[in-house]
């Protein structure tokens, strides 16, 4: 299975000169929890509502005021569409991040999180329970 099976295409962007208002806005709006930081189609860094909620908000700081690139996390580390998705999960844990952008030729062409890994997991799971409940119950008529 490699990140393209999995990840989010077309993930949300914002400038970094944007507001934190707008960014939690655009979260709520477009129900994402984090935001890659793009200017002119270069990936800068990520924005995420923890770090809304945590840095921001929790430090008492006005969010029509404070601008993303205040705050966005720069040490971004990207993945590439073909990597097996279990190299991409280990990084996750690795680094003690929830996502990764996914670039081409450094361009965003979407990001995997670590909720994309929960969901494949969860459907897997799921197909190798219908597959054994099939052969249980075709054991059974025999």
């Amino acid at each position: 299975m490699l990140v393209k099976d999995i990840m989010t295409r077309g993930a949300v962007s914002i400038s970094p000169g944007a507001t934190v208002k707008e960014a939690a806005t655009m979260m709520r709006e477009r129900k994402v929890g984090s935001l890659l930081v793009v200017d002119n189609e270069k990936l800068l860094g990520i924005i995420t509502d923890r770090m809304i909620g945590v840095e921001v908000v929790g430090a008492g700081l006005n969010v029509e005021k404070t601008k993303v690139n205040d705050f966005m996390y720069e040490s971004m580390v990207s993945v590439s569409p073909e990597m097996e998705a279990t190299k991409a999960a280990h990084l996750l844990e690795e680094l003690e991040i929830r996502y990764l952008p996914v670039t081409v030729d450094g361009k965003v062409v979407g990001i995997v999180s670590t909720s994309d890994i929960a969901n494949f997991i969860k459907d897997f799971i799921d197909c190798v329970l219908i597959e054994v409940g099939a052969r249980v119950a075709k054991k059974k008529e025999k």
